[in-house]
């Protein structure tokens, strides 16, 4: 049986918590959407179709872009720890950023003990960081297929001499 003691903190801090997980979770989704969505826009404009097709610039662009995508995650887990610090649930800067990149995408191993019951804040993170992480991804495999079609035009575009 659960002891009452354990049913109060819960009850206290768990809907403070999810609405801060949820709330964070929306904020950092609409960043990461506005950082995704940007990148591949960017990417398809810039390799587009042109009649002789560069694998130089295709290349160079698509490993621009996979940096752009992790810069807008890295930039997600500096909001995450902004908003630790404004709730004071971290002292500082450090430890609100390693709690926050420990838990992108799992629960992970920095053993700094949240104040007040805030136990449920690093699984808020993971969860908020296994969606920015898939968005991620399925933006790389997108740009993937981008690449290998921009490519296979390139194939055909040579020109061919009359020898």
């Amino acid at each position: 049986m659960i002891s009452t003691d354990a049913l109060e903190l819960v009850y206290q801090n768990a809907i403070q918590q999810t609405a801060f997980g949820l709330a964070i979770m929306s904020l950092v989704l609409i960043f990461d959407g506005i950082g995704f969505i940007g990148t591949m826009l960017f990417f398809k404009t810039n390799i587009g179709s042109s009649s002789y097709p560069s694998m130089l610039k295709a290349i160079f662009f698509f490993v621009l872009c996979i940096q752009m995508l992790a810069l807008t995650q890295l930039a997600s887990m500096c909001i995450r720890a902004g908003a630790l610090l404004i709730l004071g649930i971290c002292p500082n800067w450090l430890t609100a950023l390693r709690l926050s990149a420990s838990s992108y995408t799992t629960l992970g191993n920095f053993t700094y003990t949240l104040p007040g019951g805030w136990h449920l804040v690093p699984s808020f993170i993971a969860f908020s960081g296994l969606f920015s992480f898939a968005w991620a991804s399925s933006s790389t495999i997108t740009m993937v297929g981008i690449l290998n079609k921009y490519l296979d035009t390139s194939k055909n575009s040579i020109p061919k001499s009359n020898f």
